[in-house]
Order: C-alpha cells, then sequence, then structure tokens
C-alpha cells in the first residue's frame, strides 16, 4: 500500500465551529480533526464534481449535433435492442 503525502496547513475558522467539530470527535465521529476535515475536504470534492457533470450534461440536452447523435446511435441499435428485448422475456 503506497502511503500518502501529507502536508500541514493553516485554517482559521470560527471558534464555535472548531468547538463543534472537536465535540464530534470526541464523540467519534472521526478518528480526529484532520480525519474530520479530509472527509469533509473529499465530499465536498466530489458534490463539485457531480455539480460539474450535472451542468455538461444539462448543456448536452441542449446541443443539437449531440441529441442528433444520440437519435442516429438509437436508430442503429434498434435491432440489437429489440433482439435483446425479446431474450430477456
Amino acid at each position: 500500500m503506497a502511503t500518502k503525502t501529507v502536508r500541514k496547513v493553516t485554517l482559521s475558522l470560527d471558534a464555535s465551529l472548531i468547538e463543534r467539530i472537536q465535540q464530534a470527535v470526541k464523540e467519534g465521529e472521526a478518528k480526529s480533526q484532520t480525519e474530520f476535515f479530509e472527509e469533509a475536504a473529499l465530499t465536498k470534492l466530489r458534490e463539485i464534481r457531480r455539480e460539474k457533470r450535472r451542468q455538461l450534461l444539462l448543456e448536452a440536452s441542449r446541443d443539437p449535433v449531440y441529441l442528433a447523435e444520440i437519435e442516429q446511435l438509437e436508430k442503429e441499435f434498434a435491432y440489437a435492442d429489440a433482439e435483446a428485448a425479446r431474450m430477456i422475456e
């Protein structure tokens, strides 16, 4: 298993937020404040990536060239799709 490179950072956060995080760690919600922040950051990054994908799909849904390509693919696979459906029944 490869080890990851770790760097220290300094953050300025609201004192009440820090207290809540420390309490969560104390209650076992995370092993440490570092783990808490790492999980929170990864969750936020996944959320950002998911939103970017959603926006790209939304843009694609309005692109006539993309829509024409999808329609063409549906026509090309219609027979194969129908065959697969018959096999399932």
